[in-house]
């Protein structure tokens, strides 16, 4: 039986466990974090139960391809999902857009705001009720599909094509005029340079009952892979930081930990950040010339600041996501904000006592602001920190009266922060951003010239998320297996 190291106890390294085990490999994971899930986590702070991941995930029902994933680590036997009728509302001057996950209600809503602008309305949601029926096989990458997969999606073709090769911003200027509906559309998914199409396939998947918010938590999530690995006899150590690959005449021979320790493998696997691997442990020897583009020129997911309060005061009578133009621009961490909301877990009863709610949100930021104070003035870092956290308390208040009064906890993280706990380059959250020119393109999952070595997770496959990280493990596996057999 060959072993596997696997780097990494987030989702992707625990998927991976779980596919070596069911295929015939003994595994190990190794994690410098105490708990599982990586990113993927949970934190209590007094009665509250702070989260910065999962708010709806792809794949949470019967109807997609990804689904037997779901089913092989534990998820679908184990995690209830809820589904909620509203996405997200969007307030914007004088206007509220409700953006129902129904997608005959949502264009409703539409046409009752901005009645002008039907024409457009009705080729938008025409695209949404189109993929309806979308279904990629999810559980492998983007061009490895077979034969029937082709041909099962040969009638999206056309259209997928035409909104993978432009922007969400550009798509709604093509559909519409009036800029208060482009704005509020945007704002459901407002990354620059994230392909139309990542902005249809969520609405529509939603509506048949496939983004689902997982009951309990990130953490929990990650909890129930990791009994997974566990019931099929897997090893996971934590607080256990791997410092070095050992290789030998170009083979990966193990790995060695921070305090020294020595463990011996047949096959080693990367779960784990990119350029730490890439460029820490093998020191930039075994990388393509494509490879060292992408790292000198990277474009990442965002870095974001966390801010989480306990507050005893209930929001169950709220949508779960509110998102809000300010009334005027502020700097917040050297960077103009527009926009702010947050996020409410009423729906969930693990996140706050009877009466009292856990809201959230997320700001995007410069990694380099935090890292430098950090690194040069921690006491400035830690007063920037707060004064974050007193200008969001202050957005809030005029939202909500008197709000101030009623927070009990609070809590707030840079990308320093995720950095340090999950090792992640930049503190990118979910590594590479999927634009236009890199949607569906894959790394590579093997190094050239480096046997018994791969790389799996967020970091080969641009777009990051928890469902993707689950399937690349499952896919990895099998390319193992077809090498040994």
């Amino acid at each position: 039986m060959k072993k596997i190291v696997i780097i990494g106890g987030g989702i992707a390294g625990l998927s991976t466990g779980c596919y070596a085990q069911m295929n015939g490999f003994q595994s190990e994971i190794y994690e410098m974090h105490s708990l599982p899930g990586g990113v993927c986590t949970s934190w209590k702070r007094g009665a509250f139960l702070f989260d910065h991941c999962l708010h709806w995930v792809l794949g949470s029902n019967k109807g997609t391809n990804i689904y037997p994933v779901f089913k092989d680590l534990g998820i679908s036997d184990t995690i209830q999902f809820y589904y909620p009728e509203i996405f997200r509302v969007i307030y914007l001057n004088d206007k509220t857009l409700t953006a129902y996950t129904n997608i005959n209600k949502f264009e409703k809503e539409l046409l009752n705001l901005f009645p002008d602008e039907e024409k457009g309305i009705k080729k938008y949601t025409t695209i949404l009720r189109k993929y309806i029926g979308f279904n990629p096989p999810m559980d492998g990458d983007f061009g490895n599909f077979g034969i029937k997969d082709f041909l099962n999606l040969l009638p999206f073709m056309p259209s997928f094509i035409k909104l993978k090769n432009i922007s969400i911003e550009e798509y709604l200027n093509k559909l519409f005029k009036n800029n208060e509906l482009k704005e509020m559309l945007f704002r459901l998914f407002p990354v620059k340079k994230l392909p139309a199409i990542m902005a249809v396939m969520p609405l529509s998947f939603m509506h048949r009952k496939e983004g689902g918010y997982p009951l309990g938590g990130s953490l929990n999530f990650a909890r129930a892979i990791e009994k997974k690995y566990k019931d099929l006899n897997g090893r996971i150590y934590y607080n256990s930081k791997v410092s070095k690959i050992i290789i030998e005449d170009n083979c990966a021979k193990g790995i060695e930990l921070d305090n020294g320790k020595i463990i011996q493998a047949e096959i080693v696997v990367s779960a784990c950040d990119g350029r730490s691997i890439l460029f820490g442990m093998l020191h930039g020897k075994y990388l393509t010339k494509r490879l060292q583009r992408i790292y000198n020129n990277p474009s990442l997911w965002k870095p974001i600041i966390s801010i989480s309060l306990g507050i005893n005061r209930d929001f169950s009578h709220l949508p779960e996501i509110n998102d809000f133009k300010l009334k005027e621009a502020v700097i917040i961490a050297g960077k103009e904000i527009k926009w702010s909301g947050f996020f409410h877990y009423c729906h969930d009863s693990e996140f706050a006592p009877h009466g009292k709610s856990v809201i959230k949100t997320q700001i995007e930021t410069d990694y380099n602001y935090w890292k430098n104070k950090y690194e040069e003035d921690r006491d400035e870092y830690y007063n920037e920190k707060r004064r974050v956290l007193e200008k969001y308390l202050a957005i809030l208040d005029d939202r909500f009266p008197g709000i101030k009064n009623d927070i009990e906890v609070t809590d707030i993280a840079t990308p320093v922060t995720w950095e340090r706990y999950t090792g992640n380059w930049q503190g990118s959250y979910e590594g590479w951003l999927p634009t236009v020119k890199t949607f569906g393109v894959t790394l590579p999952k093997k190094l050239p010239g480096l046997r018994n070595f791969y790389m799996t997770g967020q970091w080969v496959f641009p777009g990051g998320g928890v469902p993707m990280c689950m399937s690349q493990g499952k896919n990895l596996i099998k390319i193992i297996s077809n090498n040994y057999k």
